[in-house]
């Protein structure tokens, strides 16, 4: 058995993963982005990891059928390429946030839940997501509308009211100093 069956395998189940996020089918990843506290929120960039392990599987895929084969392919530059083009997407990853459209537009339920909800609300449902029991995670995993439903309800049971102090001159205030 070849040490290149190691990486091809690994490389495969990393692409098989970064696919199930891509289609809205794994959710945890993303929404483990929101839990960070501090200055620049994280964002999903897939585009790194993507050109790194199809890297690893070209270099590795290119080994193996050569220790097969007994001849020499010529896709080791092909892999060394993806290789320095997921270093170069690594370190351009304000690219990603100057264009949000392009590069954060799928999954699409992340899509939607970075237009309709602030970072302070998804913060919340990052760490309401770690509390779900993993039988009802995988159903949210599965289905978006159940997932939409779901951040509803979190953000409608933990809005506070100081949450919006652009709205506290609106409330009415009776000449007792009482709402």
């Amino acid at each position: 058995m070849s040490l290149a069956l190691i990486p091809l395998l690994i490389s495969i189940g990393f692409l098989l993963r970064i696919g199930l996020i891509l289609t809205g089918l794994l959710k945890g990843p993303i929404l483990q982005t929101f839990e960070k506290y501090g200055d620049a929120e994280n964002i999903y960039y897939p585009l790194p990891s993507i050109l790194l392990w199809l890297g690893i599987m070209t270099l590795s895929l290119t080994a193996l059928i050569a220790e097969r084969a007994g001849i020499v392919l010529p896709t080791v530059p092909v892999g060394l390429l993806l290789l320095a083009a997921a270093y170069a997407a690594y370190t351009q990853q304000d690219l990603a946030r100057q264009y949000p459209r392009i590069f954060m537009s799928y999954p699409r339920w992340y899509h939607d839940l970075r237009d309709r909800t602030s970072r302070y609300e998804r913060r919340r449902l990052a760490y309401m997501w770690l509390s779900l029991p993993p039988r009802l995670r995988l159903i949210y995993n599965g289905s978006d509308h159940a997932f939409n439903q779901w951040a509803d309800l979190v953000i409608l049971a933990t809005m506070r009211f100081e949450d919006n102090p652009e709205h506290w001159q609106d409330i009415p205030v009776n000449a007792n100093g009482n709402f």
